[in-house]
């Protein structure tokens, strides 16, 4: 997805949640602010189906590579980044590799029903289920947004925390 159609989103999903809260609402803060997450940015067992450009595969490191106009969907789940990165580690049966971390660069973009999340870069371990983002990170969740310069969750826990100048909208009931 070209850069300036995720900043149209951002601006979008910004005014909207702007619009919901009627303008208020908004606090500013220097550390991390906690924050929680349900199953949709878990990637699980199931197929992952990958569309790039380009694919360049290791067999020495074991990794694959996607470059250009990558696309990767996992059920509701759609990572939309200039490259992706899948590393792998050895399965539970002999001769057999599953993935152990993605890492996407370039400009990345998540998207489940629930959230979406846009940075610079991002790194997803499948075996620890946590997610790093970082660079201009933004996540919004239905009316609420938030944003710093790199995020960190634990997908097992169901929390997270922004870091680095963080900037946060809350819908106020």
């Amino acid at each position: 997805m070209p850069r300036r159609h995720l900043r149209l989103i951002h601006a979008f999903l910004v005014a909207l949640s702007l619009a919901a809260t009627g303008g208020a609402g908004t606090a500013l803060a220097q550390d991390g602010v906690q924050i929680t997450f349900g199953e949709s940015l878990r990637l699980s067992g199931a197929e992952i189906e990958v569309t790039a450009d380009q694919l360049s595969v290791d067999q020495t490191s074991g990794s694959t590579e996607f470059t250009g106009n990558v696309m990767a969907v996992q059920g509701e789940m759609r990572i939309a980044a200039g490259a992706i990165r899948l590393e792998y580690s050895t399965g539970a049966q002999s001769g057999t590799q599953r993935i152990s971390r993605l890492i996407a660069s370039g400009g990345v973009t998540m998207t489940t029903p629930n959230e979406a999340l846009e940075a610079r870069m991002a790194t997803y371990s499948l075996d620890a289920q946590s997610l790093e983002m970082q660079g201009d990170v933004l996540l919004v969740q239905g009316p609420n947004m938030l944003s710093g310069e790199r995020f960190v969750a634990d997908l097992r826990a169901g929390t997270g925390r922004m870091i680095g100048r963080v900037r946060t909208v809350i819908r106020m009931e």
